[in-house]
C-alpha cells in the first residue's frame, strides 16, 4: 500500500489483503457498515451485527484477535450474512476475551481463496469492559474519505464526497494499521470540510442489536483543528438518539436538527452530546467528550441514551456548518458502553487519564523503536 495514493492495499492479520483508498472503478466492493458487537452474559455469547453494501458479497471473512493480539482465529461465512453469534460455551477453540476482543470483517466478491477474488476494505470493532463496551479502536484506512462504519449525510441532495477525507494524526508513526488501544491513539481521523453556505452535513453510524431498556454512555474524540482562525459563524456538534421500535433510519431533516427525533426531542440541540462554535474550540487538540455532560453540550437536556423497551438501535452523528469554505473539523470515533448493569463504571476522569497514558506509552514505544533502527532519537510528530 502507499498512504495518500488512489488505492491502498492493507495487509491483513492472517496474510490476506484489504483494499482501501478512493478507487471505485475496479469493481471493488464497498465495506460493510455499522459493525456492532454486544455480549449476552446470560447465554455467554457474543453477537455481531452489521449492514452489507448494495450488491453484497459472495463471502465474508471474519478475523478475530484477543488478549492484546496474542491469540487469533477466524472464519468464512456466506456473503449474505448480516449477523454472527459466537457461543463461548460451545466454541472452546475460541476462548474469546470479552475484555479485549478485536473483530474485523472483509467482504469478498469471487471464489473464496481465489487470487481473482476482490476484497473490500475491513470494518472493525473492539469489545472491552467485560463485554459492556464496544469501541472504534482500530487503525484501518478509509474508503473514499469516509471512516470505517460511517456514512456521509447532507442537507443537499447528495453529499459532496470532496468534503470528507482521512486525516493522519502522526506523520511518522510505524505500524499504523495495528489495533489502536484508545480513541486518542488512532492513527487516522475523520476530516469534515465546510459545506456550502446554508448547508449542514456530516457523518453518521448506527449501533445495532443493543439491549432494550438499557442505558448507554457515548464517549467520543473530537477536534476543531484550525477553527480558531475562522472568523465567520460555524457550529460543530455530536449527537445520538435511539431509532425507535421500527429501527427506521433517521431522516436528513432529523440529522440536521430540523425535525423531531424518535425520542420526542426537537431543535438543533436535540440529542446533542458535544458542541463547538466560534469562541469555543479544542485549540486544535483531540478532546475526549461524554454523553450526559451539560457543559460540553450546552444542552440542559443532556443525558446518556436510554433505549425504550421496544428499541435496540442507536444512531450517532456529527453535524457541521460553516460560513468559511476553508473551515474543517475532525473526530476519531466513538465508544458505546452499557452502564445499566454496571455498578461501578469508570468515571470520565479515569477514561481521560487512561486515554492520555495510552498515547504517552505509544509515543515512547515508537521513539525507542526509531532509536534502535536509526541510532538517532526522533520524536513522533503529532
Amino acid at each position: 500500500m502507499a498512504s495518500g495514493s488512489i488505492l491502498q492495499r492493507l495487509a491483513g492479520r492472517a496474510g490476506d489483503y484489504y483494499l482501501a483508498g478512493t478507487e471505485i472503478g475496479l469493481g471493488i466492493p464497498g465495506a460493510s457498515l455499522f459493525m456492532s458487537c454486544s455480549y449476552d452474559e446470560a447465554e455467554d455469547r457474543i453477537i455481531l451485527q452489521w449492514v452489507n453494501p448494495p450488491g453484497g458479497y459472495d463471502w465474508i471473512v471474519m478475523h478475530l484477535s484477543w488478549s492484546k493480539d496474542e491469540h487469533r482465529s477466524g472464519d468464512a461465512i456466506p456473503g449474505s450474512s448480516t449477523s454472527f453469534r459466537i457461543d463461548r460455551k460451545r466454541n472452546p477453540q475460541w476462548p474469546l476475551d470479552i475484555n479485549d476482543l478485536d473483530v474485523w470483517l472483509v467482504g469478498l466478491r469471487g471464489k473464496l481463496k481465489s487470487r481473482e477474488a476482490l476484497p473490500s476494505n475491513a470494518t472493525g470493532i473492539h469489545l472491552s469492559s467485560n463485554g459492556r463496551c464496544q469501541e472504534e479502536t482500530y487503525g484501518i484506512p478509509f474508503t473514499c474519505g469516509i471512516a470505517p462504519n460511517w456514512a456521509a449525510w447532507s442537507t443537499t441532495e447528495k453529499p459532496d464526497t470532496a468534503a470528507f477525507e482521512q486525516g493522519e494524526k502522526y506523520t511518522n508513526l510505524r505500524q499504523s494499521y495495528n489495533p489502536a488501544r484508545a480513541l486518542s491513539t488512532k492513527p487516522f481521523y475523520q476530516v469534515v470540510k465546510a459545506p456550502p453556505s446554508g448547508v449542514a452535513h456530516g457523518v453518521y453510524r448506527k449501533f445495532l442489536g443493543l439491549t432494550p431498556g438499557h442505558t448507554y454512555r457515548l464517549t467520543a474524540c473530537l477536534t476543531t483543528l484550525e477553527m480558531d482562525s475562522v472568523q465567520g459563524d460555524w457550529s460543530f456538534s455530536l449527537h445520538a438518539t435511539h431509532n425507535g421500535a421500527e429501527r427506521k433510519d433517521l431522516a436528513i431533516q432529523q440529522l440536521a436538527g430540523l425535525a423531531v427525533l424518535p425520542d420526542g426531542k426537537r431543535g438543533p440541540q436535540a440529542g446533542r452530546i458535544a458542541y463547538y462554535h466560534r469562541g469555543k474550540t479544542t485549540k486544535a487538540n483531540h478532546e475526549i467528550v461524554f454523553s450526559g455532560d451539560k457543559a460540553a453540550s450546552e444542552n440542559e437536556d443532556a443525558s446518556h441514551i436510554t433505549l425504550p423497551a421496544d428499541a435496540d438501535t442507536i444512531t450517532v452523528w456529527v453535524r457541521f456548518s460553516c460560513s468559511d469554505p476553508k473551515g474543517s473539523i475532525g473526530f476519531s470515533g466513538v465508544k458505546l458502553e452499557d452502564i445499566s448493569d454496571n455498578p461501578n463504571p469508570k468515571s470520565p476522569e479515569q477514561i481521560i487519564s487512561e486515554e492520555r497514558d495510552e498515547e504517552i506509552n505509544l509515543l515512547k514505544r515508537e521513539e525507542k523503536a526509531l532509536l534502535r533502527e536509526t541510532g538517532h532519537p526522533k520524536p513522533i510528530d503529532k
